[in-house]
C-alpha cells in the first residue's frame, strides 16, 4: 500500500509539475496515510519506495511521527555502491493484516513510557546501526546475530505471532545464520540471510509459507516517458 502511495503521489506532482524530490515524496505520502487515511505508521516504508536500493536509513528526531515542526528529514545512505548483495529469502505467511493495527499497542505503551519498551526500542535502533556495518564488511554471521536480536526484542513486544515463529524457526533449522520479521509483524513476512538462500527458501515452503522471493537492491520510485507519454 505505501509503494502504491509513493507512486501515486510522484505521478501527480509530475502531472501538475511539482518536485520529484525523493524526501518530499516520502514525506508527503507518509502524511497522507497517517493524516488523511488514519493509519497508523512510521517513515520507513516510503522513504524505502521513494529511495530504494540497500538504504541505511536514520529516523533519529522523528519520534513524535511529524508532532514536533522543527522534525527534521530522516538521514539516508545507500549502501549498494559499496556493498555486496546480501544472501537474503523472504517468506510471506500468506496473512494479511493492517499494519498501524499493530503497530498501536507497542507505539502507546512507548508513548507512556514503559521502561521495557523504551529499552527495547532503543536497543533496535542500535542494532540497526550496527547491522550497517556488517552489510558494509559482508560480516553474514554478524548480520544474522543481530537479526535474530532484534526478533527477539520485536516477540517480546507482542508482534510476531505462530505464522511468524514457524517460518522463522525452518529457516533457522535449515543454516540460516538469522532470520526475523520483516515489517509490522502478526502475519506478512519474515526475512532471513543465509549462505544458500534457496535451500532455506525451500525450507520456508515447506514449513507453510504461501510464497517465497529473494529480494536484492533495486530502484526506487521513478517516472519513465513511454510511448510519449509519462509513465
Amino acid at each position: 500500500s505505501t509503494a502504491i502511495a509513493v507512486a501515486l503521489t510522484a505521478a501527480i506532482s509530475r502531472w501538475i509539475g511539482g518536485t520529484l524530490e525523493r524526501h518530499w515524496l516520502a514525506e508527503t505520502a507518509r502524511l497522507i496515510e497517517a493524516v488523511r487515511m488514519g493509519i497508523l505508521c512510521g517513515y520507513q516504508d516510503q522513504y524505502m519506495a521513494a529511495f530504494g536500493g540497500l538504504t541505511y536509513l536514520d529516523f533519529r528526531g522523528k519520534e513524535r511521527l511529524g508532532g514536533d515542526p522543527a522534525e527534521p528529514l530522516a538521514t539516508v545512505q545507500r549502501l549498494d555502491p559499496e556493498a555486496p548483495v546480501p544472501p537474503l529469502v523472504l517468506g510471506h505467511t500468506g496473512i494479511m493484516r493492517n499494519s498501524g493495527a499493530v503497530h498501536r499497542g507497542p507505539r502507546q505503551r512507548w508513548e507512556d513510557g514503559e521502561p521495557e519498551v523504551v529499552a527495547a526500542f532503543e536497543e533496535i535502533g542500535r542494532l540497526a546501526r550496527l547491522a550497517k556495518k556488517a552489510l558494509l564488511r559482508a560480516d553474514w554471521e554478524e548480520l544474522g546475530r543481530l537479526m535474530n536480536r532484534n526478533h527477539d526484542l520485536v516477540s517480546g513486544l507482542g508482534m510476531s505471532n505462530e505464522a511468524n515463529d514457524r517460518l522463522i524457526d525452518a529457516a533457522r533449522r535449515r543454516g540460516a545464520y538469522g532470520a526475523k520479521l520483516a515489517g509490522a509483524g502478526k502475519g506478512g513476512t519474515i526475512i532471513a540471510v543465509a549462505s544458500d538462500p534457496e535451500d532455506v527458501g525451500r525450507a520456508l515452503m515447506d514449513a507453510g509459507a504461501e510464497s517465497v522471493y529473494y529480494p536484492y537492491p533495486s530502484p526506487g520510485v521513478e517516472v519513465r516517458e513511454e510511448d510519449g507519454g509519462s509513465q
